[in-house]
């Protein structure tokens, strides 16, 4: 069509299904020298740069063709400046071809008019370089996901129908989009009762959210505002008469219009129970912001009952249960409940804005404690213990090559005199003196590590250059024994615990199994393809069932892990943490904003967005996760007391039985040592 070349036009044959009323109605076309319905359709796609015409009877692409320019060329015309494409003409069907819905979609078929001439088909402006396989199936009879890829590229923008009833009930009613604005211009001599118009509008926007549909039956243009109240129910259908009278989304005041909410149990959502166990009401956070939403907005809650399956996951069928299956259904309107904002293989789901942040972390048995008879060896770290030990080494070599550098300097030249002189200087015994070299080094060792540990010694030296460096030792010697001693109480007053397994490659070694319940951890926790150490840990994974809780199963067993999130564990699983059960894994290997849940294209996720930005602005938001905190630590304060007062330790004689195990070991080595040397000198020597 030469007329249409200055524009974005690709002619495509859409395939109406045919009746006979498709073949034989004549198209009333007085409506486009009609003045008023002019400046409607202006009206309604004033904002809108980008028109889809599509005509439905074959005939009608050569009869309306000077008219459609005409509403297209004509400055005054309500289209002009506007982008266009025409989908025109019909298509033979396939031997297989279906009518209807595939699933819960529509069958049509598109194909390019003879494609042998129509020459290079990236000219055409409608394939969609993200479907690498298009051109092959848009020359033949396909499905509507083949058809969705081109018609999807303008589901933000117009559409302008030629159609009888059959065929929109037919081909339109899985293709709408509640972002796209619809003028179905229904053929001449089409009847088309108010109570039927408004029961389909009805039923479009209950179960496909479509609000923007506009119907023009000869010279009157009907939609359907569903938030105007006619009599005691919501929806009403509206003649337009002029632009004032084209139904706006309201700006903040929805009259009671009932708003359908999912909510379930969750981190920041918690169920209230009556008498018998039913759930009678929810409280937390997100529960806050529903009744902050709802009233400023004006809507009366409609809160669902619980679906068994919360979240939901993709059945082999290909569809979804739970909260995204109702979603996806238009069964609810909005969900108050955090979800990941990550894919979920559902494009029928929209997030809101992100409200607040969490991260996925393991969770495993905590370490037992440290037995009361090691607790003195653990006040120091093993490597401080060894530090101590090289430090006596190190002092017993000094000390030896400093009394080495004396004697070397001795200026008698008698031997026995300058052994009895050293021997006086060094205060030794008369075993030692006469000694040989390595039982007096020796004692040079012992003599070190004697006074390390502050122990009693007797035999100090009168040279005052080792004198000197012996000082220096017992400083060192006071502050460590100073740190042991004040540190010795401490460990009795406060549990000591064996080391966590503190990272996730501490956990890969351990080789224990990570079973969790929710199927979407299985892909989530642990990323594919980034390190040995992730790749690992998603291989021990495993997903089981049962009423048990995880965490209540990791507390029992002990050789395995689990996945939670950060929030849930310290929200409802405090008492864990209390009583020191269980052990988070500082290191998370995800993080994930979180967000509310809406219909794809919704139009309440705009006025949602709005209001989350003010409670988020206003910090609302992070005082209801406070006061869900505090409130937890109110709730769970008796076992929390009961933790902390099993932590409270008052010394006694009990506690202080180290030293007297040492005392009576010592006396034992002492008696044994006594009889011994009685025994060698009164009857063997």
């Amino acid at each position: 069509m030469p007329f249409l070349s200055a524009f974005t036009i690709a002619i495509l044959l859409l395939v109406p299904t045919p009746t006979p009323l498709a073949q034989n109605a004549e198209m009333d076309i007085d409506w486009l020298n009609n003045g008023t319905i002019q400046s409607l359709i202006g009206t309604i796609f004033d904002q809108i740069h980008h028109i889809d015409i599509v005509i439905g009877e074959q005939f009608s692409v050569t009869r309306l063709g000077d008219r459609i320019d005409g509403l297209i060329h004509r400055r005054e015309g309500p289209l002009f400046g506007k982008s266009v494409r025409i989908y025109g003409g019909e298509v033979l069907r396939s031997d297989d071809y279906q009518e209807g819905c595939s699933g819960d979609r529509s069958i049509l078929s598109a194909v390019i008019v003879n494609p042998a001439e129509s020459g290079d088909l990236d000219a055409l402006g409608v394939i969609d370089r993200d479907y690498a396989e298009e051109s092959s199936f848009i020359g033949w009879d396909g499905s509507y996901e083949s058809f969705a890829k081109i018609w999807d590229q303008n589901h933000r923008n117009g559409y302008i129908v030629f159609a009888n009833r059959d065929s929109f009930d037919s081909m339109m009613k899985c293709l709408l989009d509640p972002r796209g604005t619809y003028l179905v211009v229904l053929g001449s001599g089409e009847e088309f009762p108010m109570d039927e118009m408004r029961g389909m509008l009805n039923s479009l926007w209950m179960h496909n959210g479509l609000y923007r549909l506009f119907f023009l039956n000869s010279d009157q243009i009907y939609t359907f505002d569903p938030f105007a109240i006619d009599g005691r129910r919501y929806g009403t259908l509206v003649s337009l008469r002029g632009p004032d009278d084209i139904p706006r989304i309201p700006a903040s005041d929805f009259k009671g219009y009932p708003l359908r909410v999912d909510i379930f149990r969750s981190t920041y959502s918690e169920p209230v129970l009556n008498a018998s166990g039913a759930i009678i009401d929810f409280e937390g956070a997100d529960m806050e912001v529903s009744r902050v939403f709802t009233e400023v907005m004006n809507f009366t809650a409609d809160y669902l009952p619980p679906d068994k399956d919360n979240f939901g996951v993709q059945l082999p069928n290909g569809s979804f249960n739970g909260v995204i299956g109702r979603l996806s259904r238009h069964e609810s309107d909005v969900a108050y409940v955090g979800f990941f904002i990550k894919d979920y293989f559902s494009r029928d789901i929209e997030f809101t804005n992100g409200i607040y942040t969490d991260e996925l972390c393991c969770v495993v048995k905590k370490a037992s404690r440290v037995p009361e008879y090691l607790l003195p060896i653990t006040i120091f770290p093993a490597d401080l213990w060894i530090l101590l030990f090289m430090m006596g080494i190190a002092c017993s070599i000094a000390w030896m090559v400093l009394r080495a550098g004396i004697q070397a300097k001795g200026t008698s030249r008698i031997r026995w005199v300058q052994k009895r002189r050293f021997a006086y200087l060094f205060n030794l015994s008369n075993e030692i003196r006469d000694a040989p070299l390595y039982r007096k080094l020796i004692q040079i060792c012992i003599d070190t590590y004697v006074l390390l540990l502050s122990a009693p010694y007797q035999r100090f030296t009168r040279s005052g250059i080792e004198r000197l460096m012996l000082f220096g030792i017992m400083m060192v010697s006071l502050i460590f024994v100073s740190m042991f001693q004040s540190s010795l109480s401490s460990v009795y007053l406060n549990p000591v615990y064996y080391k966590d397994i503190d990272s996730l490659q501490g956990l890969d070694e351990a080789g224990i199994k990570i079973p969790v319940k929710y199927k979407g951890y299985m892909d989530d926790v642990f990323p594919a393809n980034y390190s040995p150490t992730m790749d690992s840990l998603r291989n021990k994974m495993v997903l089981e069932s049962g009423k048990e809780s995880m965490l209540a199963k990791v507390a029992r067993v002990g050789t395995i892990s689990t996945v939670t999130r950060k929030t849930t564990f310290s929200l409802d699983n405090a008492v864990y943490i209390t009583t020191k059960q269980l052990f988070m894994i500082p290191e998370c290997p995800r993080s994930y904003n979180l967000a509310y849940v809406v219909p794809r294209h919704s139009v309440f996720l705009e006025k949602i967005n709005i209001v989350l930005s003010w409670m988020l602005n206003g910090g609302l938001i992070d005082h209801w996760i406070n006061v869900m905190n505090f409130n937890v630590s109110i709730k769970d304060w008796d076992k929390i007391r009961n933790a902390e007062a099993a932590n409270f330790k008052i010394l006694t004689l009990i506690d202080m039985q180290f030293p007297f195990y040492l005392l009576v070991i010592g006396l034992i080595m002492s008696t044994v040592v006594f009889f011994g040397e009685l025994v060698y000198f009164k009857y063997l020597k």
